[in-house]
């Protein structure tokens, strides 16, 4: 009698279209027979990690019999991981830079599952530096909002850089800078023509902006770009390597999160309990436990200096969850090609927020989150407001930041 087997997707043949899609997407270049043997290696490890991820046994610990039958188990969803290890590829700047990708296509792309793009990024990750000096993040944020009179939509952006050590003798650094505010769209530069071309706006005390972005009341929003302004970490901050879910790490905590993909969900599962599973948060926390764990696994990837390994596991335990879906490639923000995959949350009731989460899975480094809300206009009805965090640098370096002057 055959085994019971959970996910049935598990049990789909590689396709070798699909496995054409992957080696497409990751390169052309021929591998060395050192390198077919580590993935042939690599390949056997990725179908362990992947059925225990699932709440599937490995197959060392089940019994003797059927031994072709448990190979195949799996490969469906290793496969983009196997073809990532047989193609050599690199990580640009010591896995600081992410840097944009040339030679991929659409058409090589399209039929790549998101759960095909999330394991090849796994499996490039794990080749990202384990350490160094600092650990450094260079993002640019984009938001919009109203202008005062609500006749058409502006543009802010503003560029965020950290530098986080625990190395004695080194500093932590924040620098910001405001990148300046511009009409969204051509629609929305001619009613800003029409307005005068302002290169300011004033918003009034008494504006109701919980649905916007807008600055202080009875402030003021600059078309032009500030200054870089250097923030120095002291205090609390100087220990902290960053935040899961709302709560701040130290960099021994952020050390001790595992590496393999069943201890890392358990992990995660039980620090979500302990963060938002008390009386009066108002959340059903197992029911909104695959949410959940896609929003930690999602800022391991993107913010925390934990180990090449945990950051794959994330990767992988992201592709065992429902509610991702593979949208193919696109255009980040700042121009750059990845494989863009698409959820949604609930902001609430009725009221849904779209992601798209822009990964090269060459690298394994995020590119984009792109976001965009649906909130409740004046009038009642449905509003879209885009926003995106673009990330320009993911990683460890032993480079020196070069603090602006201007200090907070």
């Amino acid at each position: 009698m055959d085994e019971p087997h959970d996910d049935q997707d598990f049990r789909q043949p590689v396709e070798p279209h699909h496995v054409t899609a992957v080696r497409h997407l990751l390169g052309s270049h021929e591998p060395s027979p050192r390198t077919v043997a580590e993935g042939r290696a690599r390949l056997l490890a990725e179908v362990t990690a992947t059925a225990t991820v699932s709440g599937l046994e490995p197959a060392r610990r089940r019994r003797h019999g059927r031994r072709g039958r448990r190979v195949g188990i799996g490969l469906s969803l290793a496969a983009a991981a196997a073809v990532a290890v047989l193609v050599p590829m690199g990580l640009s700047g010591g896995g600081t830079s992410v840097a944009p990708r040339t030679g991929t296509s659409v058409h090589a792309t399209a039929e790549l599952t998101a759960r095909q793009v999330l394991l090849a990024a796994a499996v490039a990750v794990e080749k990202a530096p384990a350490s160094g000096d600092y650990w450094r993040i260079a993002m640019v944020d984009r938001s919009t909002l109203t202008d005062p009179t609500r006749s058409y939509v502006i543009e802010t952006k503003q560029s965020r850089e950290e530098w986080l050590t625990e190395r004695p003798g080194l500093q932590s650094w924040r620098v910001r800078q405001y990148l300046g505010a511009r009409p969204a769209t051509p629609r929305d530069e001619e009613e800003w023509r029409a307005a005068g071309a302002p290169t300011s706006w004033r918003y009034p005390e008494d504006m109701k902006k919980e649905q916007f972005a807008a600055p202080p009341p009875g402030e003021s929003l600059e078309a032009a770009a500030g200054e870089r302004i250097a923030e120095r970490l002291r205090g609390r901050w100087r220990g902290t390597a960053g935040d899961l879910i709302w709560d701040s790490i130290t960099w021994q905590e952020a050390r001790a999160i595992p590496g393999d993909p069943g201890k890392l969900r358990t992990y995660l599962e039980q620090y979500v309990r302990r963060q938002v599973g008390h009386p009066g948060s108002g959340i059903d926390v197992e029911k909104e436990m695959p949410q959940l764990l896609r929003a930690v696994c999602m800022q391991m990837i993107t913010n925390l200096p934990v180990s090449p390994e945990a950051r794959a596991s994330a990767y992988r335990i992201l592709a065992s969850l429902p509610g991702i879906r593979a949208e193919g490639e696109i255009t980040d923000p700042l121009g750059r090609r990845g494989q863009a995959l698409v959820y949604r949350e609930e902001a609430e009731p009725g009221l849904f927020t779209e992601i798209r989460f822009v990964v090269d899975p060459g690298t394994g480094l995020p590119l984009a989150e792109m976001r965009t809300n649906v909130v409740k206009g004046a009038d009642g009805r449905p509003v879209e407001i885009p926003s995106s965090t673009s990330y320009q640098a993911i990683g460890w370096t032993d480079e020196r930041p070069e603090p602006p002057a201007r200090r907070d």
